[in-house]
């Protein structure tokens, strides 16, 4: 199965090779990540939850291309039916489950994951699920006992500090990175979803290079109002 396509998810500045670097994102997930280092030679699975726009979806691509390798990454949310072919992924040698929750109701879906995790736990074969809470009333009850039995991670929000590091970071990638007053203006005024803000962040800098402007706070307000988003 091709990599999923996720409309409206942007990356964050995690590169595949920069699995032992990450540490330039103070305090953004530092333990979750720590364990994704060790997942793919741990032969175990881990559980990432959080509210949307934490984050969980940027950890699971960036998991799925850690060490310049490849792994297969799903979205539950653009797969709502059964028979897709998911339960050909089970061999895969390291797996990237997305919004497990989104199946949470469907007794066939959940029988799928409930296969999926006997079979790769059988064989030692690690993989990454993520949701917005453990128990999001799932049918199958054993499906729900091993979910649970995971090692799980709760994702927060960042912190200002934390999402101040974000913003300097996510600016130098198409442009000059963006000064402390600008930053702030966008800690102050802006959404903290972090798909949503990056995505914003991004659109600036292209509105930006087609003006020849430089980054500010006027500029940034000029933005807001003409390109209309």
């Amino acid at each position: 199965m091709a990599l999923s396509s996720v409309p409206g998810q942007q990356l964050l500045p995690l590169q595949p090779r920069q699995l032992a670097g990450m540490t330039n994102l103070p305090g953004l997930h530092e333990e979750a990540l720590a364990a994704i280092r060790q997942l793919r030679e741990a032969s175990t699975a881990l559980c990432l939850y959080g509210d949307t726009g934490v984050g969980k979806t940027h950890l699971l691509l960036w998991a799925a291309f850690a060490d310049g390798s490849w792994a297969p990454y799903v979205d539950c949310r653009a797969l709502p039916g059964a028979g897709d072919g998911v339960l050909d992924l089970c061999a895969a040698p390291f797996l990237c489950l997305d919004n497990i929750d989104a199946w949470a109701g469907s007794l066939a879906r959940e029988e799928e994951l409930f296969c999926l995790f006997n079979y790769r736990l059988d064989r030692g074969l690690p993989w990454l699920v993520s949701c917005i809470a453990p128990r999001p009333r799932w049918l199958l009850a054993d499906w729900e006992s091993r979910l649970t039995a995971l090692t799980s991670y709760y994702l927060k929000r960042p912190q200002d500090q934390q999402l101040d590091a974000l913003l300097l970071q996510i600016s130098t990638r198409f442009g000059p990175p963006f000064a402390e007053p600008l930053r702030r203006h966008l800690l102050r005024s802006e959404t903290r979803n972090l798909s949503t803000l990056t995505s914003l962040v991004e659109a600036f800098q292209a509105w930006l290079w087609q003006r020849q402007a430089t980054p500010s706070v006027t500029q940034w307000r000029i933005f807001r109002e003409q390109a209309n988003v």
